[in-house]
């Protein structure tokens, strides 16, 4: 490697200090949480004796509450800061994933949903602190370095899990991976508490009075900010709303697809699941350098082709047996089980360019001073527009109309969210410090 490399490499590390060093350290945590609770979460809920459709509809439950608080959430950030939201909170995650280990039985599981949403509310301000805690013109890079660290640290989560698993059997096996999460989730908390500095520095320091005045202080200001937004902005929430309603109607399904309408075992579900989870982070590394190099535009463009691509392989995947590929010395036999492996892994690249390249994008057109608000907005519309109805239509098309048809409803979306980004969304000239 030249010297030219290694400065920027270090220039590329430099980054990671102060704020943004902490929040990859605790949210590292704090996503290894979530991956191993998550790797089997909708077999679980199947396994305590909830209908195929309940995942989705739980997932949309914890969206709908989630999308209140994170208004509550945006406001808080924006008029009395990031800091001491972010430490609070993130305690009462640790309980809530008590609340999942020991729910007896599937309808418990709506109390947990409902209470881990609702310490949710300290998102927007993580977001708005990383935002903040990054130099503009090196957006693309500090965001791709954040989340190379972060699930690079937690991709193991899956392979634990699959352990757990193999071992314990569903319902017990993940009840242990809730008791684990619930443990990195009181050191993420402790870590914030002590190292976090404040990055608004203009807070208004006045308390509301009441609900009434509020909310009305609180709804113009979210009015204002949505009405700040730039029309590119506009355009790139729209197609992030179409695409976002389709994965999130495929979100709970993947597992119990794959496994019992493919014949996938839960271990190599786990393998698969590890796959994409390291795949994801090492996209992020080359995307934070791609993004900046090529742009926001092209790089979203680039990720929503490989992801087509991917939906294609596997809709087509539960038709293969085997794949003979003949080789010079050998003759290569592909079972669905390969395929399926390098198929999550495309999924894993073209999701880690896009996160990339959405961050980046919405951080250069929305100011500072309203990135909060903004951001909480964007959350709310995405929420109640695309992960809510999209939970909703993915559970009951699975159980009552077609194993297929929210993955195929994946594609076509997806491409008609690529049509809107090259058509509607442009780069901005000038991008918001």
């Amino acid at each position: 490697m030249g010297e030219g490399k290694l400065k920027e490499l270090r220039r590329y590390f430099s980054l990671l200090r102060g704020n943004l060093l902490i929040i990859i350290v605790t949210w590292a945590f704090i996503e290894f949480a979530r991956g191993a609770t998550s790797t089997y979460y909708s077999k679980y809920v199947v396994g305590l004796g909830a209908p195929e459709m309940v995942p989705g509809l739980l997932q949309a439950l914890y969206t709908s509450v989630y999308a209140i608080v994170a208004i509550i959430g945006g406001y808080v950030a924006d008029r009395y800061g990031r800091k001491n939201i972010i430490a609070f909170f993130t305690f009462f995650v640790a309980f809530s994933y008590l609340l999942y280990a020991t729910a007896p039985a599937w309808q418990w599981l709506i109390i947990a949903e409902i209470t881990l949403a609702l310490t949710s509310i300290y998102i927007p301000a993580l977001q708005a602190m990383i935002a903040d805690s990054i130099p503009p013109e090196k957006r693309g890079k500090g965001y791709s370095l954040t989340y190379l660290i972060t699930y690079l640290a937690a991709a193991p989560s899956a392979l634990v899990a699959g352990m757990l698993v193999a071992q314990h059997g569903i319902v017990q096996g993940v009840r242990i991976t809730f008791f684990i999460a619930s443990t990195c989730a009181i050191i993420a908390a402790i870590l914030r508490t002590l190292f976090l500095k404040e990055t608004l520095q203009d807070k208004d320091k006045k308390t509301t009075r009441g609900l009434r005045e509020f909310l009305k202080d609180t709804l113009p200001s979210y009015k204002y900010a949505v009405k700040s937004m730039k029309k590119s902005l506009v355009w790139l929430i729209t197609a992030y709303i179409i695409f976002t309603f389709s994965f999130a109607a495929c979100s709970k399904y993947w597992i119990l697809y794959t496994v019992d309408e493919m014949g996938i075992t839960d271990e190599q579900w786990a393998i698969i699941s590890f796959a994409s989870s390291i795949t994801y982070p090492l996209a992020i590394f080359p995307a934070g350098f791609i993004v900046d190099k090529i742009g926001r535009k092209k790089s979203w463009i680039l990720s929503r082709i490989l992801f087509a691509a991917a939906t294609i392989i596997y809709l087509l995947t539960p038709k293969i047996t085997t794949i003979k590929i003949s080789l010079p010395t050998s003759i290569l036999t592909l079972q669905k089980y390969h395929i399926l492996i390098t198929d999550f892994v495309i999924f894993a690249l073209a999701l880690g360019i896009l996160g990339v390249a959405v961050s980046a994008l919405q951080a250069d057109l929305i100011p500072r001073e309203l990135r909060g608000r903004t951001m909480a907005a964007i959350s709310l519309l995405t929420s109640f527009l695309a992960i809510v109805p999209g939970n909703i239509y993915g559970g009951y098309t699975y159980q009552y109309l077609s194993k297929t048809t929210p993955f195929i409803t994946l594609l076509i979306l997806n491409i008609i969210s690529l049509t809107i980004i090259i058509l509607k969304v442009k780069e901005p000239k000038i991008k918001e410090k």
